[in-house]
């Protein structure tokens, strides 16, 4: 038996390794559309479908960029990019949401309807026939609902704005001891050159000394 040449035998190709799945699944949209569409923010929405804030931002920040860019500001939940039908379901139901508690805020300033009947009788002097329609309506609270209307972000921030403030919160989470006692040391360093400077502007008047200039003997030249 001769053994087979290894120069001669083709290398076996590696299967290709599939890049990584997206976390933003159909299952995923769904949790993240019903929860803004009773009303909780978008931070909130994300911790209800138990995603990143900062990854919902962002999947709503190139949502909003591909509608604006691509589909001219048209919100299209079919939209083949995910992360516009995301954006555009998420507008949608907070919308929605803005749309029922005004009606319940309106409803409640109208009044519950408790009853409603009609009587119908002849007049005895016209011989015409009438009829009445008689409604209770009971006073509504309708605190409930402002209560949450003034949760929908009656100061909306843009989506950069959201973004920034997560992507702060998240480097003040990663930030080590050491790194915040380098900062705080710093900064106590760089309030006293400033007391300093303010000290030599005081003395000198317009003068300020110029630090770190020498001679070639080594000794400090005064400007």
């Amino acid at each position: 038996m001769t053994k087979k040449n290894a120069l001669s035998t083709p290398a076996r190709r590696r299967p290709r390794r599939r890049g990584r799945p997206s976390l933003l699944t159909s299952t995923v949209m769904d949790l993240l559309t019903r929860a803004t569409a009773v009303g909780l923010t978008m931070t909130q929405a994300a911790d209800a479908a138990g995603v990143g804030r900062s990854t919902f931002l962002r999947w709503m920040s190139r949502g909003e960029d591909v509608v604006e860019e691509q589909q001219h500001g048209k919100l299209d939940v079919n939209s083949p990019d995910p992360h516009a039908a995301l954006y555009a379901r998420v507008t949608r139901a907070r919308a929605a949401a803005a749309v029922r508690t005004t009606g319940h805020i309106e409803e409640a300033a109208r009044g519950v309807v408790v009853s409603e009947t009609y009587r119908t009788w002849t007049d005895p002097v016209t011989g015409e026939h009438r009829s009445e329609r008689r409604i209770r309506r009971r006073p509504g609270d309708w605190r409930a609902s402002a209560w949450l209307m003034d949760r929908l972000d009656p100061n909306p921030k843009s989506l950069d704005e959201l973004l920034d403030e997560e992507d702060a919160r998240q480097r003040a989470r990663e930030e080590t001891p050491m790194e915040r006692a380098l900062a705080s040391h710093l900064q106590d360093l760089a309030e006293r050159l400033r007391q300093t400077l303010a000290q030599y502007e005081e003395e000198d008047g317009i003068k300020t000394p110029v630090v770190g200039r020498t001679g070639q003997d080594g000794q400090e030249l005064s400007s």
